[in-house]
């Protein structure tokens, strides 16, 4: 009977580990947290930790609150754990994997008794946002969609309150009726929409829509909070092919105050050949490599780093032992390091002065020049020719109009003075 509990539990580790993938320290994102009145919210990630690192999330845990009274967990509409708070008090949120790891967060609740009122800048509009109603493609248009014409992304959050509170007789809100307002009728489809369904009559959007409305619909206020940046987490991860990792964003606003806007937040991938995204911030590793996730919220961007080392055997001498000018080098060969790559062999000098002369001044060097450089027999050429090249009114020249292009510099909305400075 023995023999046969012990395999038992052998079989049951082996899918732990099958089903986890992890056996080593793990930790709850974030660690620290404040819900600030009875509709605060917290996302709550439960991740592998490697070095400084994450790697990835752990399946099967199990998340416990040490006071139930103050807060519970539940699952939010995108599959995350949430702490919802039930009143103010200090909490201690508990992961325990399946393989026995256990990693602790702290939460505290304040101002629940506190009579909650959505804002149209940081709530409403990032709602519409979300559902993509502010985008080029729909209502954030020149000319709008259907008659309804929205700011793009919501940077007018003035205009886009007029727009919906004054324009069509106010049918769009109906302050004697909310449910009858267009602006719940139509992404539910009540009323026929063009755009198709975008909202579920009993999610946590159309609530805020709703209540919004029914509370009078404030307008935007000088007094409200700004967004002054935002954070995502976990900022790097290290990866597998075929690994996915859920990405949970806050908010730091100019009171203080953190809010996570993980559910308003959109996502774009840089490099779909390492990473893709899904709407609800759910990462999916494809190839070696790095990539990007770009979270967006409120007209702020944030980076989430995916890693995905190369199944490669490198010997660490090959790092240490590699040559190093500053610290750029240092920088780089610690990514290759992480990367599981050799870093390159030294260029010949036919290819380093074509290529320095197109990544600083954005031109070929000619025949003169190339000769005179290959020529050379100082060790120290390389290092002449960049100084040289850096003094270069080319390279003022190019970098500025590389800069313009980045930043959108019009000279139909600025002053010909001010362009050419």
């Amino acid at each position: 009977m023995k023999h046969i509990d012990c395999i038992r539990s052998l079989a049951a580790a082996v899918a732990i580990g099958a089903t986890t993938g992890w056996g080593g320290e793990i930790a709850i994102l974030p660690s620290e947290s404040i819900l600030d009145g009875p509709e605060g919210r917290q996302h709550l990630l439960v991740v592998g930790k490697e070095g400084d690192l994450f790697a990835g999330e752990i399946e099967g845990v199990k998340i416990t609150s040490s006071n139930p009274d103050i807060i519970t967990i539940a699952e939010s509409e995108i599959g995350l754990p949430v702490a919802v708070p039930k009143k103010n008090g200090t909490v201690t949120i508990t992961a325990k994997s399946p393989a026995g790891e256990t990693a602790t967060a702290k939460i505290e609740v304040k101002n629940f008794e506190k009579e909650h009122n959505w804002s149209f800048t940081n709530h409403v509009l990032p709602v519409l946002s979300r559902q993509g109603c502010n985008t080029g493609g729909c209502h954030g248009a020149i000319a709008g969609k259907g008659g309804f014409r929205l700011s793009l992304n919501g940077y007018d959050p003035p205009g886009d309150f007029y727009t919906m509170t004054r324009e069509m007789r106010g049918r769009r809100i109906e302050m004697a009726d909310p449910a009858r307002s267009l602006i719940l009728t139509k992404p539910t489809q009540a009323t026929p929409h063009k755009g198709g369904r975008r909202l579920d009559a009993t999610s946590r959007d159309y609530r805020v829509l709703a209540e919004w409305v029914t509370n009078g619909a404030a307008p935007p206020s000088d007094e409200e909070p700004e967004v002054e940046q935002i954070e995502v987490l976990p900022a790097e991860s290290l990866l597998k092919p075929g690994q996915s990792q859920r990405l949970v964003v806050l908010a730091h606003y100019s009171d203080g105050s953190v809010e996570d806007v993980t559910t308003w937040a959109r996502f774009t991938a840089t490099d779909e050949t390492a990473a893709s995204v899904d709407e609800a911030g759910t990462v999916s590793v494809i190839g070696h490599g790095q990539g990007a996730v770009v979270a967006w919220f409120s007209s702020k961007i944030v980076l989430a780093r995916i890693t995905s080392p190369y199944p490669n055997e490198i010997p660490d001498s090959i790092f240490t032992d590699a040559p190093k000018a500053n610290f750029i080098d240092e920088t780089v060969l610690a990514q290759l390091r992480q990367l599981n790559l050799k870093p390159s062999p030294r260029t010949a000098d036919e290819q380093f002065v074509r290529r320095v002369f197109i990544d600083t001044i954005g031109k070929l060097p000619t025949v003169e020049e190339t000769r005179k450089f290959i020529e050379d027999t100082d060790p120290g050429k390389r290092t002449k020719l960049v100084d040289d090249l850096l003094g270069r009114e080319e390279f003022v020249d190019y970098w500025a109009y590389r800069f313009s292009d980045i930043l959108l510099v019009n000279g139909k909305t600025l002053r010909p003075g001010q362009v050419k400075a």
